[in-house]
């Protein structure tokens, strides 16, 4: 990482709009963010759909046995392949996680309901109703603006039901001119269609991506651009659950500059400032991989969750890091501590096997950091859950005391 680190920072959404989305995708996951964004959007009005052609299907079904007129291949068809392709789409739309296969279903519904339309409206035309060919057109709109496909699923599937009507007029050898004239009307509503999806689909991609961007500020700290307290809370109780259901490590470092109301109060706010930003971009370059997390915990005080390394990596890298924040040498000329600005860090390691809960990681880590500053400041303590001897919230305590 180069600058403030990416993970806390920067924004891959306000990154992805900068860089445009001409072909209307994005990059890594933040289109799979949208994907799932989109597909929720329009969840009503496909379920709405679904739940008409089932209904349709079964009316149709129920009125060609009532009637004995039917043809076997168009009441197998209906049965045994539309009715179970609408039902199976109708159940994966409440799986929010299965957007994907979701979609997948969604286009091969609207696709089998064009098929079964096609077939109607080809007979129609051939015994001399026309008119039933609007019908197709309603339809080709309805798979374009109304279900809520991305642009490719829709283009496929209103690309191949309009192909195959036009193979069917022409098979049948339908009056050439009417066949002319409904191919060229099924090209004129694809072209007007698809570009109307396209305007739909990137202005809703703008909106997702701008809205993101507006809920990425609501959880950064306005100074530095950390994490905020609020989002910290939320994410160390996500990223326990997942701790106890993978039984991964996790490492909890509180971080509090020595001296700093000193600092304040002889160099001024402004200084200070610069000073809390500078610290919080080296904690930002430690936050290295996907699930790192790096927070201003309040004050002067900030956090840094790392999830799942080992031991080794947990006891060097807040060594790393005090090293790292006095090498930035901001002279501290009113610390007792060191001539320049310096940290003191407590670390708990915990694995969700002791038992601990969340509360008591953080108590873990508190102690430690009240230990830091009890032996001198400028230093690392380091707890592990299997031996670990707490005395609840000591350094917090002593802060409020001396505030």
């Amino acid at each position: 990482m180069t600058d403030i680190a990416t993970n806390n920072v920067n924004s891959p959404f306000a990154d992805q709009r900068q860089r445009g989305f001409a072909r209307l995708r994005f990059s890594g996951f933040v289109e799979e963010e949208f994907r799932q964004y989109y597909a929720h959007s329009s969840l009503l009005r496909a379920r709405v759909f679904l739940v008409f052609a089932i209904a349709f299907i079964l009316i149709s079904v129920g009125m060609m046995f009532a009637s004995r007129d039917f043809h076997p291949v168009n009441l197998a068809f209906e049965i045994v392949v539309l009715l179970p392709i609408l039902a199976a789409t109708l159940i994966w739309s409440a799986k929010s996680d299965q957007y994907i296969r979701y979609q997948f279903l969604l286009a091969i519904s609207a696709l089998l309901m064009g098929l079964l339309l096609t077939s109607v409206v080809t007979r129609a035309s051939i015994a001399g109703m026309p008119y039933y060919f609007s019908a197709l057109v309603a339809w080709i709109f309805v798979v374009w603006l109304f279900l809520g496909l991305p642009i490719r699923h829709a283009a496929f599937t209103a690309f191949a039901i309009s192909a195959l009507y036009a193979f069917g007029i022409f098979n049948w050898n339908l009056e050439l001119n009417e066949a002319i004239f409904s191919t060229s009307m099924l090209v004129c509503i694809n072209v007007i269609g698809a570009f109307c999806c396209y305007q739909l689909e990137r202005a809703v991609r703008q909106a997702f991506l701008e809205g993101k961007e507006l809920s990425q500020l609501a959880e950064r700290d306005g100074l530095t651009g950390l994490y905020n307290r609020r989002s910290y809370d939320q994410y160390l109780e996500r990223i326990w659950r997942q701790s106890r259901r993978e039984e991964d490590q996790i490492i909890l470092m509180l971080i509090d500059i020595d001296h700093f109301k000193a600092f304040n109060d002889h160099y001024g706010h402004q200084a200070g400032d610069d000073a809390l930003k500078e610290v919080a971009n080296v904690i930002s370059m430690s936050a290295q991989r996907p699930l790192d997390f790096a927070a201003r915990f309040g004050g002067e005080e900030f956090a840094l969750i790392l999830y799942g390394p080992g031991d080794e990596y947990g006891r060097e890298l807040p060594e790393q890091l005090r090293m790292a924040v006095r090498s930035l040498k901001i002279t501290h000329a009113k610390s007792p501590t060191d001539q320049y600005l310096t940290v003191s860090i407590g670390v708990a390691l915990v694995m969700p096997g002791t038992k601990r809960s969340m509360a008591g990681c953080v108590q873990m880590a508190d102690e430690a950091l009240y230990l830091a500053k009890e032996k001198g400041r400028n230093q690392v303590r380091i707890k592990k859950s299997s031996n670990a001897h707490i005395q609840t919230g000591r350094f917090r305590a002593n802060k409020k005391q001396s505030a």
